[in-house]
């Protein structure tokens, strides 16, 4: 398996906590961000993986600050890159915003730099801005995003080549040789996406190593997405298996169960409820994959949901957090977690190192791999 974190570019996005808020990293800090970056690459995870959204959930969360300053992820990644030397950057982009040209070349320029370690998270919405996707004259409708994407990571591989290309298709047609680096990683860098809809698993299908669901997910709704996708994949000449789930976890882990308990308890009494409405309204309206996990667990709390947003809550000691994860691999057939932590600290960072890789070690589930080699991206 592999076990990343969601790096913080912004104060918080998971925990809707005024008092996690007060305690967490300043993501404005380089200092705070090159310690969370290098807890991460000493305790063994694969990847720091870097959300990314436009817009705002609303007024209180603003009051909060809980999305500022949401750092362009691209930018942060570019400054992690001489501060770590194995850990993979995964960073979003929304392609509905961006010329397939501009991400090219920053790409290349990342994949190079950091020596074949960068990815790409495909996303196509507007990341709460729709308004200002509209304005910029992008594609509004969801399924005519996807098909902008698809066009868009073709022109990606075709630049990435190093070569004169050209590109002749209904969102994109060009024709020339763009100044710029030709990837390390060939034919192209890692792609990620997270689409739920029979537009998402198509893109997944096609073009993606490795697919994020929330942790939330029921089974029998990632068995059956994760199906979509891999006929996808075989339709377009790939092999299933070159799709890798990888499911977003919240974890909290302490030596003891009653010590994590308490913590979790904590977080949720701290939960600002007002702000979890607001995310909700949000996040439903704008992105089908979240609005599908909160249609079916209406019954949630707001408290939980503002504990770990779309995550999959695991609270315990090594062994328990162990468990939780094994039966993901088990009985859900997740190849990873992308682990958030309610508290972006470094000390959080070396808990999950020092507590609970050993036992996933231990178990045969996860080992400290280079991250930068073939074998991380499942090949």
């Amino acid at each position: 398996m592999r076990i990343g974190l969601f790096h913080p570019n912004a104060r918080s996005i998971h925990a809707m906590s005024p008092e996690m808020l007060a305690r967490c990293a300043d993501p404005l800090d380089i200092d705070d961000q090159v310690a969370i970056a290098r807890a991460a690459e000493e305790v063994g995870l694969d990847y720091l993986f870097m959300a990314d959204a436009w817009g705002r959930y609303g007024p209180r969360s603003t009051a909060m600050g809980l999305q500022d300053p949401i750092l362009l992820p691209p930018i942060l990644a570019a400054a992690l890159v001489p501060v770590t030397s194995r850990i993979g950057l995964i960073t979003t982009v929304h392609t509905s915003y961006f010329s397939p040209l501009v991400v090219a070349r920053m790409g290349a320029a990342l994949d190079a730099l950091s020596r074949g370690r960068w990815g790409i998270n495909v996303v196509t919405g507007a990341g709460m801005a729709e308004d200002l996707l509209v304005q910029t004259g992008a594609q509004p409708t969801h399924d005519g995003r996807y098909e902008r994407a698809e066009e868009f990571v073709e022109v990606l591989v075709r630049a990435w080549s190093g070569r004169p290309f050209e590109f002749h298709g209904s969102h994109f047609d060009l024709a020339g040789d763009l100044v710029g680096p030709a990837t390390a990683q060939q034919p192209r860098p890692l792609v990620v996406s997270a689409g739920a809809s029979v537009a998402g698993q198509r893109f997944a299908g096609r073009y993606s190593d490795m697919v994020f669901m929330p942790g939330r997910t029921p089974l029998d709704t990632c068995r059956e997405r994760m199906d979509g996708i891999r006929a996808e994949a075989e339709r377009a000449g790939r092999s299933g298996d070159d799709v890798r789930l990888q499911m977003h976890a919240s974890i909290v882990v302490r030596a003891s169960g009653a010590e994590a308990r308490e913590f979790a308890e904590e977080l949720a009494a701290g939960v600002d409820v007002e702000a979890v409405a607001e995310y909700l309204s949000g996040i439903r309206s704008n992105i089908s994959t979240y609005d599908d996990i909160y249609a079916e667990m209406g019954e949630l709390q707001l408290r939980q949901i503002g504990s770990v947003a779309g995550a999959r809550q695991i609270v315990g000691d090594p062994g328990e957090v162990a468990d939780q994860i094994e039966l993901l691999n088990t009985e859900f057939g997740c190849d990873g977690v992308a682990i958030t932590l309610p508290l972006w600290q470094p000390d959080e960072v070396r808990r999950v190192g020092g507590l609970l890789l050993p036992e996933l070690e231990r178990r045969g589930l996860w080992a400290r791999r280079d991250t930068g080699s073939p074998e991380s991206r499942g090949e």
